[in-house]
């Protein structure tokens, strides 16, 4: 895959100096948003040492990036050794503050982009933001670490009030006041023609909907994107500084498309377990898969294997019969074994593949410790799950031709 990237930063029509800071180092595939805070040059200095800071300790584990490929195990190493970069910068950062009175109380956000093969990796702390084109549609896959988004989420204000409260802009986490952050991270598929942005709130601050960045990015030419999103937020305001890095990913000419990854969100998204969730917890719920191949008349699953998950058909069709010889037929969409995601039981039917088919699997140790890891996500799956569990139940008693859903086996 190739990635060509552009950024631009102004210091807005209000602001005396510029405190934001960014970076973009082709050779690591590494790109970076700061937006500082503190009195006089402090938060100008906290943005460019935690870029450096963070910076240096990519490049110090540069070889496990570049022998990533074909690796699982090592995109999972680099979405920590992301994290391990972002809790540096912080330890570094909150050093500098305590020592000289001109950098007391310094800080910066810090959203990273780290792209190895066809795997991106985010790491990020405060309210600077990433988003992602895809097909058209935007989606913002960072969350705001500000008290109005907490308290949006907690249920204190509507998204409007949080849009507009004196809190907007009180950041509940940031690199730099305490040694230690908590960092959110997420690993995720690329797939040719993404589009990614990376902004601090000078530019953000002025997206009223998601179709004012879309039109804002729909624009080909890359070179020319950090510009136009700079005089958009100049024309809107220009109240702070404002900072855009654009990413692009196109094909490489030597290389096929891949689809798996857009096929696996899809599937994710029209199952129960993906119900109303947004694209970003899609990319969570993602990580917790795999495709698996079956050549025709394969028997995928015997009577009595232990089952590691729950899967979903991707593609072709499985012939089910179960331990009272009853038979059915599993097609594109169906899925298979969902009461494994929460307690591992042995398989009580048989599945064989009438053709050439694919399934995915949705691993249940990784899906449990994904709904611990991120508790909101963890209860919006464990609700999709429990009600589909239920509905199951209830139609149990149901002995008709439908009976394929009862058993647990139909999304």
């Amino acid at each position: 895959m190739k990635i060509v990237a552009s950024a631009l930063s102004d210091r807005g029509l209000l602001r005396d100096g510029n405190e934001d800071q960014y970076l973009i180092d082709e050779s690591l595939g590494l790109y970076m948003v700061c937006d500082g805070m503190g009195g006089h040059v402090a938060g100008e200095v906290a943005a460019e040492r935690a870029i450096e800071f963070a910076s240096e300790h990519i490049s110090a584990h540069s070889e496990v990036l570049e022998s990533a490929a074909g690796q699982p195990d090592r995109y999972v190493r680099i979405q920590q050794i992301a994290e391990e970069a972002v809790q540096t910068a912080s330890q570094e950062v909150h050093q500098l503050s305590r020592s000289s009175p001109k950098y007391a109380g310094m800080g910066t956000t810090l959203t990273m982009l780290v792209i190895v093969d066809d795997k991106a990796i985010i790491a990020h702390v405060g309210d600077s933001r990433m988003y992602l084109m895809r097909g058209g549609e935007i989606h913002q896959l960072t969350v705001d670490h500000t008290l109005a988004n907490e308290m949006f989420l907690c249920g204190g204000l509507t998204k409007e009030e949080a849009a507009t409260s004196r809190y907007q802009h009180v950041l509940t986490r940031s690199i730099g006041p305490h040694q230690f952050v908590t960092v959110d991270t997420l690993l995720f598929d690329l797939i040719p023609g993404d589009r990614l942005l990376l902004c601090s709130d000078g530019l953000s601050n002025y997206f009223a909907d998601e179709s004012v960045i879309a039109e804002l990015l729909a624009q080909k030419e890359i070179t020319g994107q950090p510009q136009q999103l700079i005089e958009f937020a100049k024309e809107a305001g220009g109240a702070d500084n404002i900072t855009a890095v654009v990413v692009d990913t196109l094909l490489d000419s030597d290389a096929e498309s891949e689809p798996d990854a857009d096929e696996r969100m899809e599937a994710l998204r029209n199952s129960f377990l993906g119900r109303g969730l947004s694209v970003r917890r899609l990319l969570y719920l993602i990580t917790t898969s795999t495709v698996i191949h079956c050549n025709a008349g394969k028997e995928f699953l015997e009577m009595g294997d232990r089952c590691p998950g729950m899967f979903i058909v991707l593609e072709g069709s499985f012939r089910f019969t179960d331990d009272d010889s009853f038979e059915s037929k599993l097609v594109k969409g169906d899925c298979f074994g969902q009461g494994n995601l929460i307690l591992p039981a042995k398989s009580h039917a048989r599945l064989i593949a009438n053709e050439p088919s694919r399934m995915l699997l949705i691993d249940r140790e990784k899906f449990n410790r994904l709904t611990k890891r991120i508790p909101r996500l963890g209860n919006a799956l464990l609700r999709n799950l429990s009600q589909h569990l239920s509905k199951a139940m209830v139609a149990s008693t149901d002995f008709s031709p439908g009976r394929r859903k009862d058993l647990g086996t139909s999304s």
